[in-house]
């Protein structure tokens, strides 16, 4: 696939750099993408894919999982290479990122699957050439999905709860968990704008 290597490059290292947080791990895929311009084609394709797969095993927070996304710079055969990549990532990623709720287990699910349709439809673009390719892909999305399923059913449901008045997160918590610690994972959920002053009506963590 003749795609951009620049911008692959620069994308995985941008990834690397906000996701990967063990020092090893990050300067081999430093040295690794710094070399990468050399290689074949075959063995450049090669190197992207373990790269990736490298940035997406070191994936633990919903917000690592969702930037793993073709870069929007990327057109035409750097696209569908990026296509390919995010499909595998995603599908790494999915499986290990630490989901705080049963509703956002199954988001992730569904973005797997969605990335591993369009990377399988990349892969069927190039021909007899890209048969293995979309197999394995298609292969990896279904194990990823229903990994993810197993994780979503042994999540926490959400919950709607209504105040009728406006309290502290951490009056909140402690109300709902007896623990006033969770404060910060309840603003995250109900988007709200200030831990001070929580909306009369948002979404929880039933336990």
């Amino acid at each position: 696939m003749a795609a951009d290597r620049q911008t692959v490059l620069a994308w995985l290292a941008d990834l690397a750099a906000t996701i990967v947080s063990d020092v090893d791990d990050l300067a081999d895929v430093t040295a690794r993408i710094a070399a990468a311009p050399a290689l074949d084609s075959a063995a450049f394709a090669t190197e992207a894919l373990a790269l990736m797969r490298i940035i997406a095993e070191s994936v633990t927070a919903p917000d690592d999982f969702d930037r793993i996304s073709v870069p929007a710079m990327a057109t035409g055969e750097t696209a569908k290479a990026s296509e390919i990549l995010v499909a595998m990532g995603a599908a790494i990623a999915g499986c290990r990122a630490e989901w705080p709720s049963r509703p956002a287990a199954r988001r992730a699910r569904s973005r797997v699957s969605s990335a591993g349709d369009a990377g399988a439809e990349a892969a069927g673009t190039l021909g007899g050439d890209g048969a293995d390719l979309y197999a394995w892909l298609s292969a990896v999305t279904a194990i990823s999905c229903r990994l993810i399923s197993e994780i979503a059913a042994d999540a926490a449901p959400v919950i709607r709860i209504e105040t009728g008045i406006s309290l502290p997160s951490t009056v909140l918590a402690y109300q709902l968990y007896g623990d006033a610690a969770r404060a910060d994972a309840l603003v995250d959920l109900a988007g709200s704008a200030t831990p001070m002053v929580m909306p009369t009506q948002f979404d929880a963590l039933a336990s």
